[in-house]
């Protein structure tokens, strides 16, 4: 091409062009077409106007469109609630679920009505409901285990605040009896449901407690006598549910009907509410409490009173509901008495709560807590193997008990605190030694004050008898003096008067009466005959009134004497009294720090002990995994950390309720002058932080569903049906390279679901299956070993080393091989299983805790690049052929949506995953149980002379014959059951990815996809009607969730509050029928078809980010009268021409006068074709045929 040099002007001008040019190519067709109605509306104004060029024209109009899309981004991306709750706290995640719910009634409204004639509105409303069912508030189940005595109960009720509430003092009841406790949300302040056991459970117990009970010849064993015994338990049990039956009938009765007397409570629930705490323990004590209690009654009393049944053996569970702000965030605490009860229903669901346990406190007294090595022992080697393969370590607590039971003087030597203690030792002594000199002081002056009431009192009798001399003498008798020697028969010291007061304590009150303190005792006075006396001179009246005096200021001066006394033994008293509170402050600060050195030394000892006990476990695993390898120098995880990680407790549950104003008969507690010293409300901030992970992790997948929900009805809702504005060719055409991407989207999907499936499979594999040519050959060698310990003789200083009395190996035999009795638990299964479990630990724990997690830690991050992928490549299509930008950024934004919910479901299969390896893992002893069950009904049914031995021989013959198999087939049932776990776990991560395709299938529909309505109609009024009221509701959302996560939202002057958007859609908003009459009311302007220039008016106005053509609800059109009852012909269609013919014109214009035109003109000219070129690639990639592909740009 020639080059040509033009002038400066016609240089600005062609530029001018190539820029209005490449605007135009920029253009989606809408856009286009509204270039097009624009030019027509202003054809009018350019001819008055003839500066107003067309390049001008195209110029300004390419700006107001780039300015209209960067709006339409700005306000698709003004909005996410994924990013609103991304960093939101725990409280703020809580409010917005419980607010989300509501809102979800309030999205429901305006689809209720057209669930029957929409089939849109239907499955929106099961999308809504079925959401909604996700918000339930999580259970955070926390087992606490421990040996009798170790005071879990009283842990337990200072940690929710009551007083008496699990039982603490009984004695079956409490230690067979599994309770639940969890928050009480109903109006009652407290609630218990107690589960008895079923029909058949009863019935099996009852077999064995006749085999137990029963001698030879069928009657009750002489044994039932010995509460410790087999028989005693036994006969015990049976007493208690049937109280009136005697030893006689108890021989006598069958089975059947037994059952039928308590046929009632089986299988049933007994349910108590109250709102006193009092009434409501006496009641549930009537159910779980024993009767078997001294009362102080006599024997005799006993007898008279009528016989009670008592329940406790019956029940399988006790579930108690309170009102603590412990148990306020979902965390379920169970009192666990063991798994090996002898009831099996209560053993299995002791066994059922251990495999749920988020948490697992270890509760033992401090006292013994250290010296009996309770972390590291950890309730036995198999429960810590067990432990281990369930990946619970982490989830073990372990609180120490009774920390107030504590002796100064051995604490203070053995933690070395003599030095720190000292000053305070001495001043408490020299406090003690106070109190014993002042209560010395005070015995004086007690001694001294006797004597002074004494003489008082002989004051008194003189005072007395010279009276009565007096008014003789007035009366004109003759007096003597009276004889003091013969008047008394009993001295001072005999009168009972005087040894009472001498007999009084210090703590008297300090006044004590004249009149109290002398009584006249008739009965030991002897009146004599004054006038009798002739040695001494008779009397004159001034004598007796001169003695009268002199008595009574005698009187008086023992009397103030006395009261001196008083005072000063009352200071003395006080300054005892002040002694020993002192005495009692010191105490009680050496207390203080004699708890808090022994708390600290026993968490540390503990930490260490049980690091010690899992690097025991692991190397014991590690030499049994791979013996040639192993390294014992070489530590398999960082123990250091594990035993910092281990939290550590020790309370003082008396400390705790005395502060409280509880256990008021109990004396203080001292060395607690705070509650925190008690940790209990550190224990109780524990159990709430256990709940936190899955509070969550529930909120979090709650809010990341609405989001995905919302997003998917806004652009429903912002759809009318039409689709892009193409013609019907060009429509198909991208609706198959849509439909194609989709397609590959899937089968993307289904790829990375099977990548992980086999990566599992291949792990349990390795570090299972694999394991098994060692494990079965190890417990095979070692079973005829186990079996030959259990018939050795009873070693009686250590019982553990083996060997059975004859009764107790009976006992084993009868209950299949699981028993407990005082030596502990017993079960044989476990203990021919667990050689095998030993070499299996190790690569169990391995492949669930992190391999497994590894593993599907890829599913979310595969996922998120194949949807990055896949939106890329829709994007770009789609910005070619005029999809809405905003709806563009709005599918943007459902793909981090759609991420996060692969994120979650990484969780949920990971924690799926967990909760049935919990499950299968214990699969291995029931086999074996199985497999045993002959030799223990062989072994229970031998009888007579010789039994035991033909016992030991029975079951030895037994395990040597089973040994080759049962190993064997319990490592396939396992395998088995892993292998259906991977197909169940396949099954529901493609049910779930299948969900998420096919919303994200609805939404790129919804802005890319063909129409719902045929080209160039629109659909019904009452669907748009339903849409906009969906949309208005979607449009609160925003506002709503902003204040509960505390952010500032701009009100506007007609935006309604809060409380009022759950009118939205019934009373603040017209029903979709109520619409369809409003607009019927306009005319029929709304009705048909609406032309292209118009449609473009009203989106613009609206600001809508629909692909098709959304009024909104402020939107109206004018239109004649005359013309409403005319359609118009085909809009899209002149639509497509206008479009079509101003590109080609100015196509044409551009050709014509190439010669003149720039290099940079050219260009741009031969961009089109690059373009044209990108839509043959895209094609190509969709599998569109050349014949197929319709172009419209021509």
């Amino acid at each position: 091409m020639r080059e040509t040099h033009l002038p400066v002007n016609e240089r600005d001008k062609a530029a001018q062009e190539q820029k209005a040019w490449v605007s135009w190519m920029m253009f989606t067709p809408e856009q286009r077409g509204a270039y097009s109605a624009s030019v027509a509306s202003s054809s009018q104004q350019n001819l008055e106007n003839d500066a107003m060029s067309e390049i001008d024209f195209k110029d300004q109009f390419a700006t107001k469109v780039e300015s209209t899309s960067q709006t339409e981004d700005q306000q698709a991306k003004t909005f996410q609630l994924q990013n609103l709750i991304a960093d939101a706290s725990l409280d703020v995640l809580e409010k917005s679920v419980e607010r989300g719910v509501k809102f979800l009634d309030d999205l429901k409204g305006p689809l209720l009505e057209k669930v029957e004639s929409s089939e849109d509105a239907k499955q929106w409303v099961q999308q809504i409901d079925k959401l909604r069912n996700q918000a339930v508030k999580t259970r955070t189940v926390i087992g606490v285990v421990g040996n009798t005595g170790a005071g879990k109960s009283s842990v337990i009720n200072a940690m929710l605040d009551e007083e008496r509430l699990v039982p603490t003092n009984t004695m079956r009841a409490c230690t067979a009896v599994v309770t639940e406790l969890s928050y009480n949300y109903d109006d009652d302040a407290y609630r218990a449901e107690i589960e008895f056991i079923t029909i058949a459970d009863w019935e099996k117990e009852l077999q064995i407690l006749f085999k137990d009970l029963l001698d030879d010849n069928g009657n009750v064993s002489r044994d039932c006598a010995n509460p410790d015994t087999d028989a005693g338990i036994a006969y015990a049990k049976i007493k208690a549910v049937y109280p009136k039956k005697t030893k006689e009938d108890i021989s006598n009765s069958n089975i059947k009907g037994m059952l039928q007397d308590v046929s009632h409570l089986l299988g049933n629930t007994r349910k108590i509410r109250e709102s006193d705490s009092l009434m409501f323990y006496e009641r549930l004590q009537h159910f779980v409490d024993s009767k078997e209690k001294v009362t102080g009654k006599k024997d005799k009393d006993k007898k008279n009173e009528p016989k009670e049944m008592e329940f406790w053996p019956l029940i399988k569970v006790v579930r108690i509901f309170v009102k603590s702000p412990a148990l306020a965030t979902g965390a379920v605490i169970v009192d666990l008495p063991g798994v090996h009860d002898a009831n099996a229903a209560r053993a299995a669901v002791a066994e059922g709560y251990m495999k749920q346990c988020t948490g697992l406190w270890i509760v033992a007294p401090i006292i013994r807590a250290v010296d009996d090595k309770a972390a590291k022992n950890l309730l036995g080697e198999s429960f810590k193997r067990q432990l281990k393969m369930d990946g619970g370590f982490s989830s073990v607590t372990f609180i120490c008990s009774k920390t107030d039971d504590i002796s100064l003087t051995e604490a203070s030597d053995s933690l070395g605190l003599d030095e720190v203690n000292g000053p305070a030792w001495e001043e408490m002594d020299g406090y003690a030694k106070k109190q014993k000199e002042l209560k010395k002081e005070l015995e004086v002056l007690g001694q001294t004050k006797t004597v002074y009431g004494e003489t008082v009192a002989d004051v008194d009798e003189q005072l007395e008898l010279w009276e009565e001399l007096e008014a003789k003498i007035k009366d004109g008798n003759t007096v003597y003096p009276p004889n003091h020697d013969k008047k008394r028969k009993k001295s001072a010291a005999e009168s009972p008067r005087k040894k009472a007061k001498l007999s009084r304590d210090d703590d008297d009150d300090d006044f004590i009466d004249d009149e109290e303190e002398v009584v006249e005792e008739d009965d030991d006075v002897e009146e004599e005959d004054e006038t009798t006396s002739s040695t001494n001179p008779p009397l004159t009246e001034e004598q007796i009134t001169s003695k009268i005096s002199e008595l009574r200021t005698t009187k008086k001066e023992g009397r103030r004497q006395r009261t001196e006394l008083d005072q000063k033994m009352k200071a003395i008293r006080t300054e005892i009294a002040a002694a020993k509170v002192a005495e009692e402050r010191i105490e009680s600060q050496i207390s203080k720090v004699c708890i808090e050195g022994r708390n600290a030394y026993s968490k540390s000892a503990i930490q260490l002990d049980f690091a010690a006990g899992m690097k025991e476990l692991d190397q014991e695993i590690a030499a049994e995994d791979d013996e040639e390898n192993f390294d014992p120098e070489a530590d398999i995880r960082d123990y250091d950390e594990v035993a910092r990680s281990l939290p550590v407790f020790c309370v003082s549950s008396r400390g705790y309720q005395k502060l409280q104003g509880r256990l008021k008969k109990d004396p203080a507690v001292p060395g607690f002058q705070s509650l925190e010293q008690t940790e209990i409300p550190q224990l109780q901030a524990h159990c709430k932080q256990l709940t936190v992970a899955g509070r969550t992790t529930a909120c979090k997948r709650f809010m990341t569903n609405l989001s995905q929900l919302l997003n998917s009805m806004n652009l429903w809702a912002s759809n009318d049906g039409t689709g892009a504005n193409l013609m019907p060719e060009k429509r198909a055409k991208e609706a198959k390279f849509l439909q194609k991407s989709l397609e590959n989207l899937e089968s993307g999907l289904e790829k990375i679901i099977s990548t992980v499936v086999n990566d599992l499979k291949e792990e349990l594999a390795d570090n299972i299956f694999d394991k098994y040519e060692t494990a079965v050959p190890h417990a095979l060698v070692k079973a005829t070993r186990t079996c030959t310990d259990w018939g050795r003789p009873v070693n009686r200083e250590d019982r553990a080393a083996g060997g059975y009395f004859w009764s107790s190996y009976k006992a084993v035999c009868r209950r299949n091989g699981v028993y407990a009795n005082a030596q502990g638990p017993h079960d044989w299964n476990q203990a021919l299983s667990d050689p095998m479990l030993k070499t299996l630990a190790g690569g169990w724990e391995r492949t669930f805790t992190r391999r497994a997690p590894a593993v599907l830690a890829g599913l979310a991050k595969n996922a998120g690049n194949l949807f990055s992928a896949f939106h890329q490549d829709i994007d770009a299509r789609a910005r070619r052929t005029g999809a809405s930008v905003a709806g563009l950024h709005m599918l943007q934004q459902q793909l981090q949506v759609y991420g996060d919910i692969f994120k979650d479901l990484f969780a949920t299969t990971k924690e799926s995953i967990d909760n049935q390896q919990k499950d299968i893992n214990r699969e291995f002893v029931p086999v074996i149980e199985k497999a045993m069950a002959e030799a223990y009904e062989i072994c229970t049914n031998e009888r007579g002379s010789g039994s035991y031995a033909r016992m030991k021989a029975a079951m030895n013959a037994h395990v040597e014959r089973q040994r080759h198999t049962m190993f064997a087939d319990s490592t396939k049932e396992v395998q088995k059951k892993l292998k259906a776990m991977l197909r169940g776990v396949e099954e529901t991560m493609s049910n779930k990815a299948d969900e998420v395709f096919i919303a994200m299938s609805r939404d790129y529909r919804s802005v890319l996809g063909g129409g719902d309505v045929p080209h160039g109609e629109m659909m019904p009024k009452w669907q748009r009607a339903m849409r906009r009221e969906v949309k208005g509701v979607i449009n609160k959302a925003e506002k709503i969730f902003k204040r509960i996560a505390g952010m500032e939202v701009e009100d506007d002057e007609d935006d309604e509050d809060e409380s009022e958007v759950a009118a939205l859609g019934r009373a603040g908003s017209p029903s979709s029928d109520e619409r369809v009459k409003q607009e019927e009311n306009h005319g029929s302007e709304m009705q048909g078809i609406v032309s292209g220039d118009t449609a473009v008016k009203a989106e613009n106005e609206a600001g809508s980010p629909s692909a098709g053509i959304d009024y909104g609800p402020d939107v109206k059109m004018e239109v004649n009268d005359e013309d409403s009852g005319e359609e118009d012909a085909a809009p899209a269609e002149r639509d497509e021409e206008a479009s079509a013919s101003a590109h080609h014109s100015a196509r044409s214009s551009l050709e014509a006068n190439e010669h003149e035109s720039s290099p940079e003109v050219q260009q741009a000219c031969n961009q089109e074709s690059t373009t044209s070129d990108e839509d043959d690639a895209y094609d190509s990639v969709a599998g569109l045929s050349e014949e197929s592909s319709v172009e419209d740009d021509a």
